[in-house]
Formats: structure tokens, C-alpha cells, sequence
């Protein structure tokens, strides 16, 4: 069973949760046509109605490749809705292995499009402020899409350019000058958060917990001992000059993109085999020896705004699936009615994820079972009435969910990231996952199961 959302859409999964409200896969009925839907609570989180209308209006002027495509949005009373593209390959992060990395023609694939989406948005004058793998989708031909704008803001208008002040993003994503307490230019943090997502592909895991003088493995980068030491010493000598290039705290010393675009580990076709690093690395860093001050994020005044589209207004900012029009003009949100479904028609539209398995046994039993692992495994978790789990880490900074999906005498367990890291996420994942080895199923399975898995032979 699903819920219908207007006439002829029902919703058929939640994708994912932030802050003030969910992301919802819609299917439609008639044409098996399918859209991505952002769901800002506003009964709840009243004063998020501006924050959702700035990134509606940012989000709706963009066009490109290797940006998530935006369709419309509506406004009801208790809340507001934004139609996206839907990015069936699932989130970057997924195809990071935790302490591994990816093969280095992915990581320069995905990070070729990065950057084109990113120069895409500054020739714009747009800054996006939370760049991460989390953040950061992938269709179903594997192209990267960057997505999530609710913390996007103009550093140009009218050919006035501006410096950022206010203290936002993703700690380990965060260039240093964000944390100081002085205004930065928005270009240079952008880009160094790239570089910090470059590293996790390459290496499998994120450099420091955050760039302050206070972080001893940030300390470390600052120095010419950091070679020998993870994840630096995984990355190749090519790779790392490049690195070296953007993780530099200075923002005016930092390569900007074209300088990107041209170094030798961008336009070469295949990278260098590892080698062990040499002094010419280590040397010539661009580092200085300032110690900035460091503060806690802090709002700003913001001196240039964006055009407010009106409540009814829809947007149309590229060729939308059929008949999504009704999803903006369909006088009646039909939430509390039920359609049936198709078990097969379900599976095909998962999106694609490694992080789940399928288990020889009923959904009851397979509920059961892992609430005494996660008990066993130190985990704090609940059951809602319809099955969901959600598993909070000892330390509460991570949190994800379970969806147990019935599939004859079997039964998909469905894991995905709600809360923090999305490479400590993938490590989680795989401890539960080898704790319940010995009941995951080894046999063949339905094609379009195979698909959702990335399990195809």
C-alpha cells in the first residue's frame, strides 16, 4: 500500500530526512513517470517558510548538467513542497568504500562533473555553502548531480560582488576562513570543500574532524610530516600535488578552478601509479603561518536578497516528466489515501543502494533479529508502528534508519543515512551487516531486486 499525494501521484518511498521535514519518491500512476519531493514542515518549523522560498528561487534559475533539475513547487498551509529531479543512482557517499576510497577514473569522473556543476554556479554568482557526498546524487546513467540548495546564497547581483559572513556547512567540509571571524569570499570555500570530497573518493575517509588550530591532524596538514600519515599517504603523487593546490588555508593562494582544470592529475587520462612522495611535494606549499581565530557559527546580515516567487507561482525550468503539472495546479493533497501496489513495481523504482541485503526470513522475524544485534552491537533503536527502525549511535552523532520490505518468504532490509557522516554511516552499516552474515540470503534473486542492490551479475 502507498499514499496518494494529488490524483494519479502516489508516494512511494521516503528518501531521506532533514532538518525540517522529508524527501519523497512520487510515482505516477499512469505513466510510471517518477519525481523527487522536498517536504518542509512548517506547522512545526513555521520560520523556515523564508529559507525554503530562498532556496526555491535560487534552486529554480538553474540549468545544468550536473545540477539536480528543479520542476515546481506549491504551498499549502502546514507546508511546502519542491519538485526535483529524482536521482535513482543514490548518493555519492554509497560508492565510497569506508577507508578505501573508489578507483581513481570514478573519483576524476565525479569530480570533473563537481566542478563543472560548481563553476556552473559561481560564474552565477551563486555560492552553494554545503558541499559534501551527501549532498551530492547520482541519475541513472551514474552522472553526478549536485543538489540540496537550502543553504545556498548570492555572492553577485548586479555586478556587485560581496564577501560571506555567516557560519554554515558541514564541519569536515568547512574551509578554515568559514570558521574565522572575519568575512570570507565565497568562491575559495566552495572549493575547498571539493577538495576535502576529492580526498574522501580517493581515500575513503575524511582528513580532519574540522580546519581549526585546535584539530591535531588538521595541525599535522599545516606541517611537511603529514606524507606517511592516512589518508595522504593513500593518495598517488599527482593526486596529492593536486590536493596540496586546494587544501591550502590561504584563500588567496588557492587554485581556483581553471587552475583545477589544468593541473596534470585533471586532464591526464589515467593517473600515476603510487609513488612514493618526494620532497618537491612536500615543498612550495602556499601554507603561512597565521592562526586565525576561531568562533562559533554565527548569522549575518545579508545585504543582497532574492526574488521571491509567489506562493502560487509554479516554475518551469526545464522539460518536465508528463503530467507533472499536476502535481503544482491539483486543488486537493490527498494524504491519507491508500492505493495498492505492486510488490515488483516497488523494487524496480528503489533507488540504487549497497546499503542493503536480503535475509532468509519474515519480515517479523527479520524485525526481531535485528533489534537483538543492534541491542548486542550497543545501538539505541525504535520501531514505529509500520515497521521503520531507526538506530541512533552511542554517541547520538549518527543516525540512520532500516525499512524491512516483505518479498516472499524473504524479506530486503533497506539501510539509509538520516543524520551525520555518510562514510561513518557505510562503516556502521557494515559491521551490522557482518553480525548477520549467516542469515543473509547467498541465492539468486529477482532481476529488478538485483538492480536495487547493485548486485547484477
Amino acid at each position: 500500500m502507498s499514499t496518494e499525494f494529488v490524483e494519479g501521484w502516489r508516494i512511494a518511498q521516503t528518501l531521506g530526512e532533514g532538518t525540517f521535514g522529508e524527501v519523497k519518491l512520487l510515482i505516477n500512476r499512469n505513466t510510471n513517470g517518477t519525481v523527487a519531493m522536498k517536504t518542509v514542515d512548517l506547522k512545526n518549523f513555521p520560520d523556515a517558510l523564508m529559507m525554503v522560498k530562498k532556496e526555491a528561487a535560487i534552486h529554480s534559475r538553474l540549468k545544468h548538467s550536473s545540477i539536480i533539475k528543479y520542476f515546481g513547487h506549491r504551498h499549502s498551509k502546514d507546508h511546502y513542497f519542491i519538485f526535483l529531479e529524482y536521482a535513482s543512482g543514490g548518493e555519492l557517499f554509497d560508492r565510497i568504500e569506508p577507508d578505501i576510497g573508489m578507483p581513481h577514473p570514478e573519483a576524476k569522473k565525479f569530480f570533473k562533473e563537481l566542478l563543472a556543476g560548481v563553476e556552473y554556479l559561481h560564474n552565477n554568482g551563486i555560492a552553494h555553502r554545503d558541499l559534501k557526498p551527501e549532498n551530492l546524487l547520482l541519475d541513472e546513467h551514474g552522472n553526478l548531480k549536485i543538489s540540496d540548495f537550502g543553504l545556498a546564497t548570492l555572492f553577485l547581483c548586479g555586478g556587485k560582488r560581496r564577501k560571506l559572513e555567516k557560519r554554515c556547512g558541514t564541519r569536515p567540509y568547512l574551509a578554515p576562513e568559514v570558521l574565522s571571524q572575519l568575512p570570507y569570499q565565497a568562491e575559495p570555500s566552495d572549493i575547498w570543500s571539493c577538495g576535502i570530497i576529492l580526498v574522501s573518493m580517493l581515500a575513503g575517509e575524511l582528513p580532519w574532524e574540522m580546519p581549526s588550530v585546535d584539530d591535531e591532524d588538521y595541525k599535522l596538514w599545516k606541517t611537511t610530516d603529514y606524507a606517511s600519515h592516512s589518508p595522504w599517504c593513500k593518495l598517488d603523487t599527482l593526486a596529492l600535488s593536486l590536493v596540496r593546490k586546494i587544501l591550502i588555508p590561504t584563500p588567496s593562494r588557492r587554485y581556483d578552478i581553471s587552475q583545477i582544470q589544468s593541473h596534470n592529475w585533471f586532464t591526464k587520462s589515467k593517473t600515476c601509479a603510487n609513488k612514493k612522495v618526494g620532497i618537491s611535494v612536500l615543498s612550495d606549499r602556499g601554507f603561512d603561518d597565521a592562526r586565525p581565530c576561531y568562533s562559533q557559527p554565527a548569522p549575518a546580515a545579508v545585504p543582497f536578497s532574492v526574488s521571491i516567487p509567489p506562493n502560487e507561482s509554479d516554475i518551469h525550468s526545464f522539460t518536465q516528466p508528463t503530467q507533472v503539472e499536476d502535481l503544482l495546479l491539483s486543488s486537493q493533497i490527498q494524504t491519507s489515501q491508500t492505493v495498492s501496489t505492486t510488490l515488483n513495481n516497488s523494487i524496480q523504482k528503489l533507488v540504487k543502494r549497497m546499503t542493503r541485503f536480503i535475509v532468509c526470513l519474515s519480515s517479523d522475524e527479520a524485525l526481531a533479529t535485528l533489534s537483538q544485534f543492534l541491542d548486542d552491537l550497543g545501538y539505541t533503536c525504535k520501531i514505529n508502528t509500520s515497521g521503520l527502525v531507526t538506530i541512533t549511535t552511542a554517541d547520538q552523532r549518527l543516525v540512520f534508519k532500516s525499512n524491512v520490505i516483505p518479498m516472499n518468504h524473504q524479506t530486503l532490509m533497506d539501510f539509509r543515512l538520516s543524520r551525520g557522516c555518510g562514510l561513518e554511516f557505510k562503516r556502521h552499516f557494515v559491521a551490522i551487516k557482518n553480525a548477520m552474515s549467516k542469515l543473509i540470503s547467498k541465492g539468486p534473486m529477482m532481476w529488478p531486486v538485483a538492480m536495487a542492490t547493485n548486485t547484477v551479475p
